[in-house]
């Protein structure tokens, strides 16, 4: 493991300057993935579009897992 992730995943426990800006990224790529199409969440039917499959934690964080690659050809 590198030590920048080391220093990321500490600073996530810690509620470090970065989690806030990191909270609203993540929350930026679910809600892109589902304005396109792109994502279910877990226990949702998966659509031929769909590539990620968003879960939530029992503490309400969320987490995308990549479902497959469908590439430009669309």
């Amino acid at each position: 493991m590198s030590a920048n992730r080391d220093e990321g995943e500490k600073r996530a426990r810690e509620g470090g300057p970065g989690d806030d800006a990191e909270r609203r990224a993540t929350e930026k790529f679910i809600s892109d993935l589902l304005a396109r199409g792109e994502a279910v969440f877990e226990g949702e039917e998966p659509t031929p579009g769909t590539t990620h499959v968003i879960k939530r934690a029992d503490d309400g964080r969320l987490t995308v897992r990549r479902l497959r690659f469908l590439g430009w050809f669309r």
